[in-house]
């Protein structure tokens, strides 16, 4: 991408003044362009030569900064040596790096300093050369809540800062906010006397909440984003933009969010326009107000989950065939991202669960059966299942131990399904939990970090090595496919208990994915009378016997290159 010659800029200007102006009025509004205009300016000019645009909606992988930790590197070059030497790269992925920022808390998410690479992790070159690695960078942007450590809301503590300037506070009162991960207050009291304050604590009382209703807060976040920029983010994720403007009676989603997200998409034209906007929310009816034009590309499918497990592990797959069909005939369906896991566990939608509740309920048991963990949040002041907190390993695991080749049939569906699939760091290999969580800290059974040299044995066992060569061949291989890099129609079926079929069209080579769930070989017919399967090559004529957990992708033989 040249850095110069910006066409988007007037456009991004003028959408960027308009928005401002809602949010905090003409005169505040003009003063912020003037001040942003020539930082972007500046940002821009810094850019490296030759960025590529992220056009073809390539996997993404989610890490720690300090997921590898090596006694003669930072923990974010010791990442980048690890991926280069023992993974190879991750070809075409996106890697998502979690907030690398100074933080005391949340493992990064608790900022006490949005400009600054916490000097433990390594520096901002750390991050730029951990591009190298595969596709490009996805980063956080952390808007809704910094820890209580931040100088700024250290200030009014000693009464040295104005309340409301930086932060959000309010007199004590009880507040119902709709969906938290916490059950805590959601209004905390700090200090004492005269100097006592109740802040707004969204997360919990070791995180205080922004106040996006002021200006400075709004610069400090464009500020932040056009480092993510200069720094090879190609998407940047908007981290709890539900959350981020307040106001009661309300909840979450107010349309003073969009306009704060609109603001940024201008912010990130001035810069790049090439660069994504990712909506950390779940891409259904209510919930889809961040996406369009000037707006964000992307945002969740929070359903997928629990669908994919309810198909793989209860044998209920008619659920997850409604969504995949609802999807594909959705506008913005393609644009969501699609996991299995996250860093934070396995979210449940707890407002609006994508199952039944027996079905939901069957699921649940055969998780804790297994040993996984459920958390529950606060909804309308009643605690609900809201989070499973354990690995992918665990989850797919039976007294025998993990069973791989459902655990790989469950990632080839991912890779299938019309969105964008989304990998968390351990899944790439199938690591077992973290031993000795605290049940004070559920999360922590997903986020143990690995010293270099053990994680190195680890992934060179040959069930962990498997997965890797299988996780690193879907990658590529979606790439590849037509079918599923481009935006092209997805139907699903259910041709016989336990299989699923995604029909996934192409002109020139469409794609039939096969998924066999069930404890039976079963023989289905497809359509086309000579096949190759992609991911093992397997070639057959006429119906497919479908081995127990087997996955195939089949296109039409002899239908000439993938690209």
């Amino acid at each position: 991408m040249s850095t110069s010659g910006n066409t988007a800029t007037p456009a991004a200007l003028a959408r960027l003044g308009d928005s401002l102006g809602q949010l905090y009025g003409v005169e505040r509004a003009e003063a912020l362009v003037r001040e942003l205009a020539p930082a972007a300016e500046g940002a821009r000019a810094r850019l490296k030569p030759g960025r590529a645009a992220v056009d073809a909606r390539p996997a993404v992988i989610a890490v720690y900064p300090d997921h590898v930790l090596s006694g003669d590197l930072a923990p974010l070059a010791a990442l980048r040596r690890f991926l280069l030497e023992e993974v190879g790269g991750v070809g075409p992925a996106l890697l998502h790096v979690l907030p690398p920022y100074v933080s005391d808390g949340d493992d990064g998410f608790a900022v006490v300093d949005h400009q600054a690479v916490h000097p433990r992790l390594g520096g901002w070159e750390d991050l730029e050369r951990l591009s190298e690695v595969g596709g490009g960078l996805m980063l956080d942007l952390v808007m809704n809540h910094v820890s209580t450590s931040h100088p700024a809301f250290r200030d009014v503590l000693r009464g040295e800062g104005r309340p409301g300037d930086f932060h959000l506070f309010s007199e004590p009162r009880d507040i119902e906010w709709g969906t938290r991960v916490r059950t805590s207050s959601i209004l905390q009291r700090f200090g004492t006397g005269t100097r006592a304050v109740w802040a707004w604590c969204t997360y919990g009382r070791a995180q205080v909440d922004l106040n996006h209703g002021s200006p400075d807060v709004f610069r400090s976040m464009a500020e932040t984003l056009l480092r993510l920029v200069e720094a090879g983010a190609r998407v940047v994720r908007l981290d709890a933009i539900p959350h981020v403007w307040k106001r009661v009676p309300g909840g979450p989603h107010q349309p003073e969010a969009k306009l704060l997200v609109r603001a940024l998409r201008a912010v990130a034209d001035l810069v790049d326009p090439s660069v994504r906007l990712l909506a950390e929310t779940d891409h259904r009816t209510g919930e889809r107000c961040y996406l369009g034009e000037a707006l964000a590309q992307h945002d969740n499918h929070l359903a997928v989950p629990l669908l994919v497990f309810a198909a793989a592990l209860a044998g209920e797959g008619g659920p997850l065939v409604d969504w995949v069909n609802a999807s594909a005939a959705d506008p913005h369906g393609r644009d969501g991202y699609a996991f299995l896991q996250t860093h934070d566990g396995v979210h449940l939608r707890p407002m609006d669960p994508p199952l039944d509740a027996s079905t939901l309920r069957r699921v649940l048991e055969r998780m804790e059966r297994a040993g996984v963990r459920v958390s529950h949040a606060d909804v309308g002041g009643e605690p609900r299942p809201y989070e499973l907190n354990s690995s992918l390993h665990r989850i797919f695991s039976t007294e025998a131990g993990l069973d791989v080749e459902r655990y790989l049939a469950a990632h080839a569906l991912l890779f299938a399904l019309p969105a964008t699939p989304c990998l968390y760091f351990p899944t790439l290999f199938g690591l077992p939990d973290a031993v000795g969580v605290e049940p004070s800290n559920p999360r922590a059974a997903n986020r143990h970090r690995y010293t270099e040299g053990a994680l190195r044995a680890l992934v060179r066992q040959p069930v962990h090595a498997r997965i890797l060569k299988s996780m690193l061949g879907l990658i590529r291989l979606r790439d590849r496919t037509p079918a599923l890099r481009e935006d092209h129609g997805c139907e699903a079926r259910m041709p016989a208990p336990g299989v699923l079929h995604l029909a996934r069209s192409h002109g020139r080579q469409p794609l039939h994915v096969l998924v066999n769930f069930g404890a039976e070989p079963v023989s289905v017919p497809v359509p086309p009378q000579e096949w190759k399967d992609l991911l093992g090559g397997r070639q057959g004529r006429g119906d497919v016997l479908l081995a127990p957990s087997e996955a195939l992708w089949l296109v039409e033989a002899g239908s000439g290159d993938l690209t």
